[in-house]
């Protein structure tokens, strides 16, 4: 029986990884994993649980690194000496890229996966080289990201979007859309604390203007509810929480299919928006330091992910100094207001995020 083993350092990658072995559907395979709920539920066995190596924060990395190293050799030591086949990274390239190495080093023959790579047309460009010398194989999620690959002596290949798929079942309900506004304030606690603020001042004011407008809050799985609770309650929203829905688990993307307007931070999330047919207004503020420090590594002129992949600007960004919550609200007011006139569809819509979802629409096997 051929072994494989998966490497998913995150809840994304845990998702991404349990996609891949669905969309693969290799049988009589054993697999084993560091991962989560979602690759067992897929098949794998568990050999250690993500959290393991979910380490944020360039403190915290240097303050665990010698966990992590120490991890990542008894990993290497128990794949070489059970014999595994294969090994399916993804994603999480500070770790998974010296297992690699390591890996390589040991078992010249092993074959190595990269599913998800880190987004190097974006930045750290320089990582390719890693990516060629050790890995056998890469699975891109987005199709431009085969050519970008090939022009840099690495053939990729696309098996389709593990966003698309997730969203596909609500794609004939979508233009059922109703007077509510998405609030999508990020997955962890401190962009909770910091763009929460933000997003309930924007819609603190929406809420003034359009009586009928309601509110969903899709909560992250990373997040606890009373945190998300406690901060709406704080929040210049907190009059109207009664015009608020939190969502979780299954009930998320149902809800999020029924809005008709978005107030998100950047990330995969604004793709499923796009993908659902929603017009999303972007926003995004961190530290000045921060900030210009990425603007010295990161190579791209947006943010969002379905500006990235469109020759259109699909989503209006307001990024540092342009996050300003009254600024951001007349545009959100001005596109609601549309959306309003044409009984909450978005007919203009249609052409632009019609094409992303042909774009990403799964190859044909």
């Amino acid at each position: 029986m051929k072994k494989i083993f998966i490497v998913a350092g995150e809840l994304s990658g845990d998702k991404t990884g349990a996609w891949y072995v669905n969309r693969v559907n290799e049988r009589d395979v054993y697999r084993e994993a560091v991962g989560g709920d979602y690759l067992q539920q897929a098949g794998a066995h568990l050999y250690e649980r993500f959290e393991t190596l979910n380490v944020v924060g360039i403190v915290e990395i240097v303050r665990h690194v010698r966990r992590l190293l120490s991890f990542l050799k008894k990993l290497a030591n128990h794949i070489v000496e059970q014999n595994f086949d294969e090994v399916v990274l993804v994603d999480f390239p500070g770790f998974n890229l010296r297992l690699a190495k390591a890996l390589k080093k040991r078992r010249p023959d092993l074959k190595i996966t990269y599913l998800s790579p880190p987004q190097l047309w974006c930045w750290g460009a320089w990582r390719i080289k890693t990516i060629r010398q050790y890995c056998d194989r890469v699975v891109v999620l987005y199709p431009f990201e085969v050519a970008w690959y090939g022009v840099r002596g690495v053939q990729a290949e696309w098996l389709g979007c593990p966003v698309y798929d997730r969203v596909q079942p609500y794609f004939e309900s979508m233009r059922a859309k109703q007077p509510k506004v998405a609030l999508i304030a990020g997955s962890r606690h401190g962009e909770l604390a910091t763009l929460f603020p933000v997003v309930a001042q924007v819609a603190a004011r929406l809420a003034q203007e359009f009586p009928e407008v309601k509110f969903v809050i899709p909560q992250a799985e990373s997040l606890d509810i009373n945190e998300v609770r406690r901060a709406l309650a704080s929040s210049a929203l907190r009059n109207y929480q009664y015009r608020v829905e939190i969502v979780s688990g299954a009930a998320s993307l149902p809800a999020l299919s029924a809005c008709s307007l978005a107030i998100s931070k950047p990330g995969t999330i604004t793709l499923e928006l796009a993908l659902l047919n929603i017009p999303t207004v972007v926003l995004f503020k961190i530290s000045w330091l921060s900030y210009w420090l990425g603007r010295m590594v990161v190579k791209v002129k947006h943010m969002a992910l379905p500006n990235l992949l469109s020759t259109d600007l699909v989503c209006k960004e307001f990024i540092q100094h342009e996050c300003q919550p009254a600024v951001i609200a007349q545009y959100a007011a001005h596109l609601y207001k549309k959306t309003v006139r044409s009984n909450y569809a978005h007919p203009q819509h249609d052409k632009v995020f019609g094409a992303l979802r042909q774009q990403l629409s799964p190859p044909q096997s």
